[in-house]
């Protein structure tokens, strides 16, 4: 498995979310979800898609749930969207009471005029069906009367600050023990999504096991 894929986020405790205010929302979402769909609203690299995913791998573990494609990039959902989505509502839902997850990135792909009106009477008439969340990082392209129909979060890109202890996390179950001053040094001049951050991580490793005997 691939250094990236071995330290993907999987529970809310992997998140690195800059306001605790807004952590604290997720963190419900992923516990005890309110039944209003979530929008995470912020630039790249503020955390929004590893969120959304951290919300779904909560919700099948919590309710033992069979799923397929819960996850849809909305350029790719296209006007058959309603097709895709209850192909994967029906597979979640079979034997299971509670409703099924979808997580949508990029929501604001939908196109304006043909597309949101639509989707928008959808998700009312499927909403004792269908938990969304969903992601953008242009609000401003979502309809009013779609974007009222989420919980919307504005999330903040993660300062270096925020990284550390995730940072210091990653670094221990691959063998090290940095300090917490260690992983701030390297961290102090780091300015870039949890991408960037894996890559800095990984090239840290493979830096230290290099010069070890």
């Amino acid at each position: 498995m691939s250094f990236d894929l071995k330290h993907l986020p999987r529970t809310f405790d992997d998140l690195v979310i800059a306001d605790p205010l807004n952590a604290a929302v997720i963190q419900q979402y992923c516990t005890q979800p309110p039944s209003k769909p979530l929008l995470l609203a912020g630039a790249p690299g503020a955390g929004k898609t590893e969120a959304a995913r951290v919300i779904a791998y909560s919700h099948f573990e919590r309710h033992n749930i069979q799923h397929m494609h819960w996850e849809f990039n909305a350029a790719s959902l296209g006007k058959d969207y309603e097709a895709k989505i209850m192909a994967e509502v029906n597979h979640q839902m079979f034997a299971n009471p509670d409703r099924a997850l979808i997580v949508i990135n990029e929501i604001d792909e939908m196109d304006l005029r043909s597309v949101q009106p639509g989707f928008r009477e959808f998700m009312d008439a499927k909403r004792h069906l269908i938990r969304f969340v969903a992601t953008t990082n242009h609000k401003s392209r979502i309809m009013g009367a779609v974007l009222s129909r989420f919980r919307v979060i504005d999330l903040t890109p993660p300062s270096n600050l925020d990284w550390i202890n995730r940072a210091k996390e990653i670094l221990e179950a691959e063998g090290l023990s940095p300090t917490h001053q260690d992983v701030a040094m390297m961290l102090q001049s780091f300015d870039g999504s949890a991408r960037d951050l894996i890559d800095l991580i990984e090239e840290t490793v493979m830096a230290s096991k290099a010069v070890t005997p």
